[in-house]
């Protein structure tokens, strides 16, 4: 009897670890976001999609960043970010930013920062 007991608890106790991991909401996949610099004078900062970023909401983002020229860097910074890539190297590299609400952010290309830059908000 205290078996049965045993194993009916043990099955009810499962059953409802089961029902509340349904019940709870899962973690969503960390939004990410597409920057590239280079070859020539481009530098450009995309969703994952491929739509320029102009606005995004608050929040923590991957970003990965193609530096395809030797003569350009990547740089994004606002409050609370300030991240960037080599001049004279080229690659990829990821980083993971969070994003404050109601700030903007700029990402420029330092040696031709009068041609190369973008910005975005965020809300």
């Amino acid at each position: 009897m205290a078996r049965t007991i045993l194993l009916v608890a043990a099955t009810a106790a499962a059953a409802l670890v089961g029902a509340l991991a349904l019940a709870l909401p899962g973690q969503a996949a960390t939004p990410r976001l597409v920057a590239s610099v280079g070859p020539g004078d481009t530098i450009t900062l995309r969703t994952a999609t491929g739509a320029r970023v102009r606005n995004l909401r608050a929040g923590v983002y991957t970003v990965t960043v193609r530096d395809r020229s030797g003569e350009h860097n990547f740089r994004i910074s606002g409050p609370g970010v300030r991240k960037a890539t080599g001049v004279g190297s080229t690659g990829t590299v990821t980083w993971k930013v969070r994003l404050a609400r109601g700030k903007v952010y700029r990402f420029v290309c330092d040696p031709h920062s009068d041609d190369m830059r973008g910005s975005f908000r965020t809300r």
